[in-house]
């Protein structure tokens, strides 16, 4: 009774602002309609309050092609409420045990280093610390709020299960986008901005990003997940559970071929690769070896079109596996052999948001300003020196090895495939951030935060299982 006077009467406050003071302000009421009871259920439920953030991180940045308003920031407001409900928590618990192992110490060293960048004396702005520091850092504690937050096995299912969910809605949405055309508004949206424009229309195609902002953040989100997909069909799960997996892993990799990212097309075999390095499984090597010879036979082969792939679309395919003849690739290596003298010569950086975007903005007249990183090793390497790119190293290490190490250890088969698949979606995005700025991107941001605490978390819910 008392939650349905409360929406009765943030609906009547979002009418009368729409109203009285305009659409402008309609908006900003109808976000505080929203917002005001996720928070409230967030503060007596934490893991509602992530599961909330996740399900946002997929839409928000969609909206943000019709909406002008600071949307972007919702996420990082909720992170940001999530963290301090937690810290309120804990004190009352007055212990921080959950956060007691290898990755979690080094989650904090990383989180410490990018706020003393604040005091960098080469930066060039500190308001674009301010505003890079969100993407950095600042999302990071996501880590620690799931670790706290999914206390059982069944929670960690559920955030799996909403992740393929939304990813096969993402799917399918750009399958529709590819076969029934963009919507006006969308196509009104791209050619609204000529860089966008060229962005986006390449090889004589619009590239698919369904209802994400850009179509690599998409092409790469559906990459990973189909290869979850893969990964938890080979688990102990019904036929109909197989059925839904395998079904979703073909459409997901199917759209993904529609999105353009050459990244994206790596990251399948990539994936499959390291699942049979860690695994050794027969089932695992014939899958690969499949796979790779299928790939293989289109790379090579003279064929100029397969069913509603064009000759375009197919030769975009080939060139993510001949980076030799790729020139934006070598574009990007010149562009790194360029940089490498700067790096060196500045053991903490130039500090956050020199490069990019933010560069562009707060500091127009700094060279670095100009320079695509084109990578997010790269990225680091020069805003945060080769200092903070031998941090970053070493704990996307720690990651990877304490995720192994588990894996051998435990014994339960549903948790050995869970653990397998986060495994192979973690180290899909460690490659993927080579070459682009992967994993600062929301939702993929959330996945691997979320990722590096389910390995970590996994072994504890194995004597309950058993």
């Amino acid at each position: 009774m008392a939650i349905g006077v409360v929406v009765f009467t943030l609906g009547l406050c979002v009418a009368m602002a729409i109203s009285e003071l305009g659409i402008e302000y309609g908006h900003i009421a109808l976000v505080l309609a929203i917002g005001i009871p996720i928070l409230l259920c967030a503060s007596s439920y934490l893991h509602v309050g992530v599961f909330i953030t996740f399900v946002a991180s997929f839409f928000i940045l969609g909206i943000l092609r019709y909406i002008h308003a600071p949307l972007g920031l919702a996420i990082d407001f909720l992170i940001l409420y999530l963290l301090l409900v937690m810290i309120v928590q804990i004190g009352r618990e007055k212990t921080w045990s959950f956060a007691h192992n290898s990755i979690g110490l080094l989650v904090l060293v990383w989180i410490l280093y990018n706020i003393l960048q604040v005091a960098n004396p080469f930066a060039y702005s500190r308001q674009a610390w301010a505003y890079s520091i969100r993407g950095m850092a600042g999302a990071m504690v996501f880590f620690y709020i799931c670790l706290y937050s999914f206390t059982s096995l069944k929670l960690v299912q559920y955030f799996i299960q909403t992740w393929v969910f939304l990813s096969l809605l993402l799917a399918v949405y750009a399958l529709f986008q590819e076969f029934h055309g963009l919507l006006p508004s969308e196509e009104a949206w791209i050619r609204a901005d000529e860089e966008r424009f060229n962005l986006y229309y390449n090889w004589g195609r619009f590239r698919k990003f369904s209802f994400f902002s850009d179509p690599t953040t998409f092409g790469i989100t559906v990459a990973y997940t189909s290869v979850l997909c893969l990964v938890l069909s080979m688990g102990p799960v019904s036929i109909f559970q197989r059925l839904y997996y395998w079904a979703a892993a073909g459409i997901m990799a199917f759209s993904m071929l529609f999105s353009g990212t050459r990244t994206a097309y790596l990251l399948l075999p990539i994936g499959l690769v390291f699942l049979t390095i860690i695994t050794l499984k027969r089932l695992f090597v014939v899958l690969s070896v499949f796979f790779l010879a299928v790939g293989t036979g289109i790379i090579l082969s003279p064929i100029q079109s397969i069913g509603p792939l064009d000759s375009n679309a197919l030769e975009r395919l080939r060139s993510a596996f001949t980076p030799k003849e790729d020139p934006s690739f070598q574009v990007r290596l010149k562009n790194q052999e360029f940089i490498k003298p700067f790096i060196q010569q500045h053991p903490i950086g130039a500090g956050l948001g020199s490069v990019g975007g933010w560069g562009k903005r707060f500091s127009p007249q700094s060279e670095l300003a100009s320079f695509p990183p084109d990578s997010g090793f790269v990225k680091i390497a020069v805003e945060l020196g080769w200092i903070g790119l031998a941090l970053y190293c070493v704990l996307l290490f720690a990651v990877l090895k304490t995720g192994i190490k588990n894996y051998y250890v435990m014994q339960n088969p549903l948790l050995k495939n869970l653990q397998a698949g986060i495994l192979c979606v973690l180290f899909c995005l460690i490659v993927a951030n080579y070459v682009q700025e992967a994993i600062t991107m929301y939702p993929t941001s959330l996945i691997f935060y979320a990722g590096m605490a389910f390995v970590t978390l996994l072994p504890n819910f194995e004597k309950n299982e058993t």
